[in-house]
């Protein structure tokens, strides 16, 4: 006879298969009802919100509850299966392990803007933003590093690392070039 050993349920994954089962989900029942604290819950349906689980439907005034958090209503947007996402913190951003990919990023970590000649607002390509900031560190490393260290600063994510550390060796590949022919 085999025993399993069961493991405990995170309070996130509680809540979340709270909000699948009942697709409208009150924060106060969810404060009753999990070990979460208001501080953790907030961050959680914060984050399930921006990357578009779950829709804030309205605010429920209640007597017992005149905290604005413990009386909002959330809805179910996007059920993806029965594992709740995971908030990886050097991404910032949520990992679906029902789908086993990246969702969002986190909104407070945006891409910069640049203005062009004509006054008009465009985004930076993200290869270029991300080309930039390893050379940012690749500058101000006084001592060897390094790829695999290089690609740990930069916070980027394999594949990016990878395409942006290619990216700057073509131009330093061009560069050369342009000045062996110039000689």
């Amino acid at each position: 006879m085999t025993k399993f050993k069961t493991r405990r349920k995170s309070e996130r994954q509680f809540a979340w298969e709270y909000l699948r089962r009942n697709r409208l989900c009150s924060i106060e029942e969810l404060l009753v009802l999990s070990a979460m604290n208001e501080e953790s819950l907030r961050g959680f349906f914060g984050q399930l919100e921006r990357a578009g689980y779950v829709k804030q439907r309205h605010e429920m005034r209640s007597k017992r509850s005149p905290r604005v958090f413990a009386s909002r209503v959330y809805t179910l947007v996007k059920n993806t299966g029965i594992l709740c996402p995971v908030w990886v913190e050097k991404q910032k951003r949520l990992f679906d392990r029902n789908e086993r990919a990246m969702r969002a990023k986190d909104p407070y970590m945006e891409l910069p803007v640049t203005v062009n000649a004509e006054g008009r607002i465009c985004p930076v390509d993200p290869l270029k933003y991300d080309m930039g900031r390893i050379r940012q560190i690749l500058k101000n490393q006084t001592e060897l590093i390094t790829r695999e260290e290089l690609m740990e600063r930069s916070g980027l994510s394999k594949n990016a690392f990878d395409a942006a550390y290619r990216a700057i060796q073509e131009e330093a590949g061009n560069v050369e070039e342009v000045q062996k022919t110039a000689v």
